[in-house]
């Protein structure tokens, strides 16, 4: 250890007077009554649960029911999806949107599934072989995917160390430090969290986020975290939980820390302090955006914030082609993943402005890719066809404009080596 420091939301809410339409919505008890051919089922990870959120009260507009289970978690929910094991009861959600504040979800209503109702998709924050499920060859696990399921890569979310909104001792975290705390439970006085009680993590075998972070620590390069430490703090915990209640809403700001996706990050800045991190082999460190209270995420996009990684959406498809056996399947990872897709199957909303309100990254907005295999943050130069950079930056911070962004309608508005792409001016590859 380079040193020892001492470290040192209002949530959403609406009224109960809903619309008349909602109230006999809120009513529904049975997923098998909405139009199955229009249904998807979906399960995984609880850090991109705003985003599902936003995505499936919009997807109402072209008659999609895109029902998620709230109560899993990434690695666990892949594990049922390639076993084919199923709880015999499973509650989902389905989502609308507030009409007069854009982004904003009413409280999810609930329906029970059929037993033995299969999941058609399934999202993760790492790759398959990342998750110690598959390590530990718990339940049966084979080495990699099977051929009749495919991984696709999605946004890319970055997880954040937090503290308490009034903790004022420090900006910055180094990866180092982190390992000690997650490793050691507080123990030998590094930093001022001595108890373990105090240091808030994520269940052991179940959850994909806490694989993220350990590797975007620098920990775990040759199994996965959960395998080789017992983690101090809480277990069963989701994203939003840590961030709203138990670090958000604690009691005792200067001793308390955890850590969050951006997802909920964003959603709960209000209430939680993000730190700066300096990843391993790094001189400076930095927050997922240019500054604490920006959100263009612009570190991550660029690859400087090393705890990052892309969502992995999983469907079962056909081996011959890799492409999904459901149609409606295969739109959802089309739109998802940003997929060329046919006129007739466009949205009609920008799935960008999802993301850049749900705090996660398209690929077409990122400028860097990882080593996916091991999910460690070694970056490399990323070029994507249609960049999207300016219009997700301009999407994600409010701002109408952005140094060095350009309005374009063609090709012919641009500047050589450029392209007219997302009503903008990139660059070229």
């Amino acid at each position: 250890m380079s040193r020892a420091r001492i470290l040192g939301i209002a949530v959403f809410c609406i009224a109960l007077t809903l619309l008349p339409g909602r109230l006999a919505q809120a009513q529904q008890n049975h997923c098998a009554d909405l139009d199955q051919s229009a249904t998807i089922y979906m399960a995984g990870t609880t850090a991109v649960i705003p985003v599902i959120r936003l995505f499936g009260a919009r997807l109402k507009q072209v008659k999609v029911n895109l029902l998620w289970n709230e109560n899993s978690e990434g690695c666990s929910a892949l594990a049922n999806f390639v076993t084919d094991v199923y709880q015999s009861v499973d509650v989902y959600s389905q989502y609308d949107e507030l009409p007069d504040q854009p982004g904003k979800i009413y409280p999810p209503t609930q329906c029970t599934a059929t037993k033995g109702q299969a999941v058609d998709l399934g999202i993760n924050d790492v790759a398959y072989q990342s998750c110690p499920l598959v390590y530990s060859g718990a339940g049966g696990l084979p080495a990699s995917l099977p051929s009749g399921i495919a991984e696709f890569q999605g946004p890319v979310q970055g997880l954040v160390p937090i503290v308490g909104s009034s903790y004022t001792y420090y900006n910055d975290v180094m990866a180092e430090e982190l390992q000690h705390l997650y490793t050691c439970g507080g123990d030998g006085a590094v930093m001022t969290f001595t108890k373990s009680s105090q240091i808030f993590d994520y269940n052991a075998l179940g959850s994909g986020m806490r694989e993220l972070f350990a590797r975007g620590i620098g920990y775990g390069t040759a199994a996965p975290l959960s395998t080789l430490v017992g983690l101090g703090g809480s277990n069963n915990v989701t994203a939003e939980t840590m961030a709203r209640d138990w670090v958000g809403g604690t009691t005792d700001p200067d001793h308390t820390i955890g850590y969050t996706s951006t997802e909920y990050y964003d959603l709960y800045r209000n209430l939680v302090r993000g730190m700066k991190v300096k990843g391993l082999n790094q001189n400076l460190a930095y927050w997922p955006d240019s500054s604490m209270t920006s959100t263009d995420k612009i570190n991550i996009r660029e690859g400087r914030y090393t705890i990052q990684g892309p969502l992995r959406l999983y469907a079962r498809v056909d081996p011959a082609t890799g492409v999904p056996t459901k149609p409606l399947v295969k739109k959802i990872v089309d739109w998802f993943v940003g997929n060329p897709v046919d006129p007739s199957a466009a949205l009609p909303f920008e799935i960008l402005d999802v993301f850049a309100h749900g705090g996660v990254v398209p690929q077409c907005a990122m400028k860097v890719t990882k080593d996916n295999a091991t999910d460690l943050p070694s970056f490399k130069h990323y070029q994507p066809a249609e960049p999207c950079g300016c219009k997700y930056e301009m999407l994600a911070t409010g701002k109408t404009s952005i140094p060095g962004c350009f309005a374009c309608t063609d090709l012919l508005t641009c500047c050589p080596g450029q392209l007219c792409s997302h009503g903008f001016c990139e660059p070229a590859n």
